[in-house]
């Protein structure tokens, strides 16, 4: 009996753990380059993404998609970029919208303020503006997402693809690119009832120990 308790524990904690929900996911409408990253030969690099033309192909809400939408990205450097087992790691701040119309305008489908780093590999031609909060910070806004949905634990990843000339460091900062864009966002429920659920897993287990 305490086997089969067990195995149900394990099952309900496997889903209790997997349950994130995705917000929003996008992809770029064409195969231009409108994602450019400047390093200004000081130390610095910043990467800006003007009315980019997106899909929305998933949101979690009551609104049909595929969606035709606009992207605004800026994002700058807040730190030197390291080489870290052949991979460019540069710690970066920013600002993102998803809007109906061009210029931030119309419908705010999402937007929001990030703190996290930008990676990829030396040489590369792809690389990744990912965030997760926590440890780090990233908020959300939107005008047809439930706000219980942006109060959770966040994250975000913006893979920027094509990058040309591939990734590399100047003057200890991101090398100048220019590339396409997709991303994904997403929320991860509180961990409370997993944690009992471990909790009584565990406690299931040393009773079983103990009756063997």
């Amino acid at each position: 009996m305490l086997k089969r308790l067990l195995l149900l524990c394990t099952l309900a904690l496997f889903a209790a753990t997997a349950s994130a929900t995705t917000i929003l996911t996008f992809g770029q409408v064409g195969n231009d380059s409108p994602i450019s990253a400047t390093n200004n030969g000081l130390g610095s690099t910043t990467i800006t993404g003007t009315d980019v033309a997106v899909t929305i192909t998933q949101i979690d809400a009551a609104v049909l998609t595929p969606i035709s939408a606009f992207l605004n990205l800026s994002a700058t450097s807040i730190g030197a970029a390291s080489l870290n087992s052949g991979n460019v790691v540069q710690p970066y701040s920013g600002t993102f919208s998803i809007t109906s119309g061009a210029g931030g305008t119309g419908t705010n489908y999402l937007s929001g303020t990030f703190s996290d780093s930008v990676f990829g590999a030396q040489g590369g031609s792809s690389l990744v503006l990912s965030v997760a909060n926590p440890p780090e910070s990233v908020t959300f806004t939107s005008g047809v997402i439930a706000a219980t949905e942006l109060g959770l634990p966040l994250g975000m990843s913006l893979s920027f693809a094509n990058v040309n000339p591939p990734v590399g460091i100047t003057a200890g900062s991101l090398s100048s690119f220019s590339g396409s864009v997709s991303g994904t966002f997403s929320a991860v429920p509180a961990p409370e009832p997993a944690s009992m659920l471990l909790l009584g897993c565990g406690l299931l287990g040393i009773a079983l120990r103990r009756r063997k």
